[in-house]
């Protein structure tokens, strides 16, 4: 009786471990509408000359420091093509950086701001 009792236990411990590695549902998503005035805050401190464009926002992966990203780049004839990932949680810009492979921005269909 004891030996029931005691694998019933660590089944029901076992059980609650898995809840753990359960990722939480996405924040409400950015709109670009809302992100414009972050959007050009951070184009003018990367020193992206107008016109930009834009696209997202995508749900990011797990690992990123934010659920959402707006990718920015600039339109220029006389700038490189950098790409800017901008982070997002619960609608608030969290950071910026230039985009890495992981953050998907090259993949997205961009559109102007």
């Amino acid at each position: 009786m004891r030996i029931l009792a005691t694998i019933l236990g660590c089944l029901a411990l076992a059980g609650c471990s898995v809840l753990e590695s359960i990722p939480e549902p996405a924040n409400q998503a950015p709109t670009i509408k809302a992100a414009s005035a972050d959007i050009k805050r951070v184009a003018g401190d990367a020193k992206l000359a107008e016109p930009l464009e834009v696209a997202g926002p995508i749900e990011a992966i797990p690992v990123t420091v934010a659920p959402w990203i707006i990718c920015v780049r600039s339109t220029s004839p006389n700038q490189w093509r950098r790409t800017y990932a901008l982070f997002y949680r619960d609608v608030k810009l969290v950071s910026s950086r230039l985009s890495a492979i992981i953050d998907r921005c090259e993949l997205q269909t961009f559109a102007p701001l």
